[in-house]
């Protein structure tokens, strides 16, 4: 009658459930070694992607400001080529106002057809001069938004 005993089926219950529980530990530690590995292979890509992104953004970075200090440059350069031309421009209206005013009186004040040509072309180049400036001040406000929108993205 001993294989009808509850001590020894409680005894071969016990064992059961030990080496159940022990297969089950196993498994489980093997599906967190594995979860482990996954993770910091995904961290390490991860971590590969920023430092690649951080690499191209210094690049663009030094780009913007090289293309920024290029655009001052010409700037002040148009800046002070826009001075000078004015200048001429002033003082070729300046010679032009002393020839008609010499033409007016060597010809008695008889109004010359040549007088009225010359101040229509004046006024043209001076209305050419500030139209060329307000084209310029909207090609630089274009050039900051566009700059503006590039550096943002």
């Amino acid at each position: 009658m001993s294989w009808l005993s509850p001590y020894r089926w409680l005894l071969y219950g016990a064992l059961i459930a030990a080496l159940w529980g022990w297969h089950w530990n196993d498994k489980r530690i093997a599906v967190n070694d594995a979860i482990a590995v996954i993770q910091a292979e995904q961290t390490a890509a991860a971590l590969a992607a920023s430092e690649k992104a951080r690499a191209v953004e210094a690049e663009l970075q030094t780009k913007v400001r090289k293309v920024s200090h290029d655009y001052q440059t010409e700037k002040k350069r148009r800046a002070a080529d826009a001075v000078v031309t004015a200048g001429r421009l002033s003082e070729l209206q300046a010679a032009l106002d002393s020839a008609s005013a010499a033409d007016t009186a060597t010809s008695g004040g008889v109004d010359d057809p040549r007088n009225a040509i010359i101040h229509q072309c004046t006024g043209a180049l001076v209305g050419m001069d500030e139209y060329a400036k307000g084209v310029a001040d909207k090609a630089s406000g274009l050039q900051s938004y566009a700059r503006e929108v590039c550096v943002a993205k």
